[in-house]
C-alpha cells in the first residue's frame, strides 16, 4: 500500500515562498489551490468559484496553458504554475492570479468580439495578450505595451508557442507604420524564431519589437508620451486592459478608448488595497466608473524612475 504523497522540499519550499508573496501583496490565500495538475483542472476550479462564466472565456482559458507562460530561468514547478495564485516570472514581475485574469477576461469579454482592437497596458508574461488575440480572431487587433524589455521578448516566445497551435504557421513581419523611421538602434530587424517572431529594435520610448499573428508586442512606458503614442497608432481600442494600479485614470489612455469602449484598471495608492475598476465611454464620449472588487497589484512606474541617475 503506497504511503502518503510527500512534495519534493524544493516545490514544497515554493509553495509556501508563493503563499507569503501572495499574502503580502494582498492576494488572499483562501482560494489558492496546490491541487491544479493542468490546465483543465484550473479552469474547472475557476468555473466551480462562479469566476468563469462566458463559454468564449473558458475556451480561451482551456486552449492557452499557463505553464507556457510561467516556464522561465526560475524553474517553477506545474503545479504552482496551475495554482491560484501570482507566481514570479522575472524582473521583478509576476504573472497575476487566473483567478484575476478570469475576472478582467469576463468584464472585458462583451468588448473583444471578433475583429475588435484590444490595448494590454504590463503585458508581462504575455498571457492576457494571448487571450485577447483568441478572442478577437484574425480580423482584430491587439497591441501590447511592457516596460521589461526581457519580459518582452520572453513573452514574445510564449505567444509563438501557444498561438500557433490555434492559428497555424506565423509568417514573420517587421515594423509599423513610421517604426522603422523612429527606431534608433536598429533599422533590420532581428529574428527571434521560426514562428512568426520578430525583434525590431528597442527603445525605453516605445517601440515595436515583437510581432506575430494579430498581435504587436512594445517595450515602452505607458506613462511616456512616445509609447503611448506607439501603441496608439493600432488604436482607437474597443477594449483596455491595465495590469498595474493608477492613482486616477490616466487621460492618455482613456482618449485611445473608442465611444462604447471599456477599460479595466486598479485604481488607488501604490502601496495599499486598490479597487479594480471598470470604465465606460458612452457613444456621446461621457465616463462612467464601478468599482468590482479589491486588488493589490504594482503600481505603473513614471519614466524618469526608470532612468540612471
Amino acid at each position: 500500500m503506497l504511503g502518503p504523497i510527500v512534495r519534493p522540499p524544493c516545490a514544497r519550499t515554493l509553495a509556501d515562498a508563493i503563499r507569503r508573496f501572495a499574502s503580502s501583496t494582498g492576494q488572499s490565500t483562501a482560494t489558492i489551490n496546490f491541487n491544479n495538475d493542468t490546465q483543465d483542472a484550473l479552469v474547472n476550479s475557476l468555473i466551480k468559484q462562479e469566476l468563469v462564466r462566458s463559454p468564449r472565456v473558458e475556451a480561451v482559458l482551456r486552449a492557452l496553458d499557463r505553464r507556457d507562460f510561467t516556464s522561465t530561468h526560475m524553474g517553477i514547478p506545474a503545479h504552482v504554475s496551475y495554482s491560484d495564485s501570482q507566481v514570479p516570472i522575472g524582473q521583478g514581475q509576476s504573472i497575476s492570479a487566473p483567478s484575476l485574469h478570469a475576472i478582467c477576461l469576463g468584464l472585458l469579454e462583451g468588448h473583444v468580439g471578433p475583429g475588435a482592437a484590444v490595448l494590454d497596458v504590463g503585458a508581462g508574461s504575455g498571457y492576457l495578450t494571448a487571450c485577447f488575440s483568441l478572442l478577437v480572431g484574425p480580423a482584430g487587433r491587439v497591441a501590447a505595451l511592457e516596460r521589461h524589455e526581457r519580459l518582452v521578448e520572453q513573452a514574445g516566445w510564449a505567444l509563438a508557442c501557444s498561438l500557433s497551435a490555434h492559428v497555424g504557421d506565423m509568417q514573420p513581419t517587421h515594423g509599423s507604420p513610421g517604426a522603422q523611421e523612429r527606431d534608433t538602434h536598429s533599422s533590420q530587424p532581428q529574428q527571434l524564431g521560426s514562428q512568426g517572431v520578430q525583434r525590431t529594435g528597442v527603445s525605453s520610448g516605445g517601440r515595436l519589437v515583437v510581432r506575430l499573428h494579430n498581435v504587436e508586442m512594445y517595450h515602452g512606458n505607458v506613462l511616456d508620451d512616445a509609447a503611448l503614442e506607439a501603441v496608439g497608432a493600432c488604436g482607437p481600442f474597443h477594449a483596455i486592459h491595465v495590469g498595474a494600479a493608477a492613482r486616477e485614470v490616466p487621460g492618455g489612455l482613456l482618449a485611445l478608448l473608442r465611444p462604447g469602449g471599456r477599460m479595466v484598471l486598479p485604481l488607488g495608492p501604490p502601496v495599499a488595497m486598490q479597487a479594480l475598476t471598470v470604465i465606460d465611454k458612452a457613444a456621446d464620449g461621457s465616463i462612467s466608473s464601478s468599482r468590482v472588487r479589491d486588488v493589490k497589484l504594482p503600481p505603473l512606474v513614471p519614466p524618469n524612475a526608470e532612468r540612471p541617475l
